[in-house]
């Protein structure tokens, strides 16, 4: 049998050829995937948000996780055992926490609005489109992403109002009996349809003395459901220009008084009624990316804790430490496609 065994160097050379033929099979899969991105903008509508506080944490414990595995292979060259398994520690902890910060990058993209699959804009249910609101009998208009009450922006105890009662009239319209639980109703708040006031009596809408449409509920569902998550006119949440932007044909389109501009000139029906049916496809592009880049930093992660497990072993020595280069160059590749992503995503998203 000790004939058939690999040298230490063969060995050592088989599985680093391994190891980059993998690596380039990534390599081509983001290829792919970024290609097919830049191939879909075309002349579509394409969303450009934010990157969140997450993205860049992960960034940064993912370099800092690659740094000990630096000091890693310094240490064990030298023989200082203990602070390899210290620094092997290092690696395994903050690298862990890249995970976690990705975690809350999507949890706060899925919160802004930005869906794995979803449309630009609120194509129903959009505020003043059907429905509109009084505040004790004054209106309440909307621009951007502001309620104003007499031309001036409404108070928090306002907009939470507006919220609660969006909730309650979503959950209404959507129930079997079409019952509503309306607080307070009428007394601050009051809804209105095309103009016409909505009453509420034993648990009921009404409108011009008759009970409220139920064709009309679907659109009111809506309505309530964007009053509920503080939409206007887009899916996505936040203010445009600062938060996200929309681009068509590589062109920042401008947003005013409730209407959208390229070139300075307002866009065309068409062109307008692409946008309002839409689907958000650089919101779905960016969950595919950091998901298939998660797959392989759990891959990673594994390997991590391998190398540490062997390390508290003190299975490594000055002169046998593959375990540490083929971990570490593994995990650096992680990191620099992350860095690769991240970059891509703030400026060519």
């Amino acid at each position: 049998m000790a004939q058939h065994e690999l040298s230490p160097e063969i060995n050592e050379k088989v599985k680093k050829n391994l190891l980059k033929i993998f690596i380039f099979t990534v390599i081509m899969m983001f290829a792919g995937l970024t290609s097919a991105y830049l191939v879909m903008q075309g002349d579509r509508f394409w969303v450009n948000v934010e990157m969140p506080d997450g993205f860049k944490l992960g960034t940064i414990s993912i370099f800092v996780s690659s740094g000990f595995l630096l000091l890693a292979r310094y240490f064990v060259r030298k023989g200082a055992l203990r602070n390899v398994k210290m620094v092997l520690l290092g690696a395994l902890i903050s690298g862990s926490l890249f995970g976690v910060f990705q975690m809350q990058g999507f949890f706060d993209l899925f919160a802004s609005g930005n869906a794995v699959t979803g449309p630009i804009m609120t194509a129903e249910g959009a505020y003043g489109q059907y429905f509109s609101l009084t505040y004790e009998g004054k209106n309440i208009t909307y621009d951007n992403d502001q309620f104003y009450l007499k031309g001036e922006p409404i108070s928090k105890e306002v907009h939470n109002e507006i919220k609660k009662l969006g909730g309650e009239l979503m959950d209404g319209a959507q129930s079997k009996t079409k019952d509503f639980d309306l607080t307070n109703y009428g007394a601050t708040l009051m809804l209105y349809h095309e103009g016409t006031p909505v009453t509420y009596s034993n648990n009921k809408l009404m409108m011009d003395g008759n009970a409220f449409p139920d064709i009309k509920m679907i659109s009111l569902a809506r309505f309530g459901e964007n009053m509920k998550n503080d939409r206007g006119d887009f899916i996505m949440q936040g203010k445009y220009g600062v938060d996200f932007w929309i681009y068509h044909n590589g062109k920042k389109l401008d947003y005013e008084n409730r209407q959208f501009y390229i070139d300075g000139k307002p866009l065309s029906p068409k062109l307008r009624a692409d946008l309002y049916s839409q689907q958000n496809s650089a919101s779905s592009f960016i969950y595919a990316f950091t998901a298939v880049h998660l797959v392989h930093w759990i891959g990673g992660i594994i390997a991590l804790l391998v190398v540490f497990i062997r390390g508290l072993k003190e299975k490594y020595t000055q002169s046998n430490y593959l375990g540490i280069s083929l971990g570490s160059i593994y995990w650096h590749f992680l990191g620099i496609l992350w860095l690769y992503l991240y970059l891509f995503l703030i400026y060519i998203h």
